[in-house]
């Protein structure tokens, strides 16, 4: 099994699903290992998610693959082998890597904010949980984990359904050649 997840805008929040208040909720002991894919950046200060799981008391660290930046080619493997992609954010622009892991067939669970809603519906295209809820978060990812192979047949499945209906670049391209072409003419 496989837990992905990219280091990125919001370190707090994947701590925040992993951890609260000492107690650890060990979405890990299911998933070996964790791959986290990404830069080790730090957008909003504070210490990034490798600072955290590395720093003393942290996770176990045979779990984590910290694969650092990666070509589009291996996060598509990457999300192809996942059993579960965990993706947390506040309200902000919506990633795209999200739309990467539902194209490729992952299991979502994402955090229950806008503008994720705009594309999981919860149990149709992924899962959805509160963001400072960490303990449904880890309640909802260790049942992915208990059975990966049903969660992907069928929302993983839905996901790259929804993929395909509306936002594939064969759906995209000719609107967005459209729109040009209209705003063309006006001027």
């Amino acid at each position: 099994m496989a837990l992905s997840f990219r280091d990125a805008f919001a370190p707090q929040a994947e701590i925040g699903a992993l951890s609260k208040g000492g107690v650890r909720y060990d979405v890990g002991i299911r998933a070996r290992p964790c791959i986290v894919y990404g830069g080790d950046e730090k957008h909003i200060g504070g210490a990034s998610f490798k600072e955290h799981v590395l720093s003393p008391g942290g996770f176990e660290l045979d779990r984590f693959i910290f694969t650092g930046r990666i070509s589009p080619t291996e996060l598509v493997d990457i999300f192809s082998l996942s059993d579960l992609h965990i993706y947390l954010t506040v309200p902000f622009v919506l990633s795209w890597s999200l739309m990467n892991a539902l194209a490729c067939g992952c299991t979502v669970l994402a955090s229950d904010t806008e503008p994720v809603r705009e594309i999981i519906r919860h149990e149709e295209s992924g899962l959805l949980a509160g963001f400072f809820q960490p303990e449904r978060l880890a309640s909802e990812a260790l049942r992915v984990l208990e059975n990966p192979e049903a969660h992907r047949a069928r929302l993983g499945c839905a996901g790259t359904r929804l993929i395909d209906e509306h936002y594939a670049l064969s759906r995209t391209l000719p609107k967005l050649i459209r729109f040009l072409e209209r705003v063309i003419e006006r001027n």
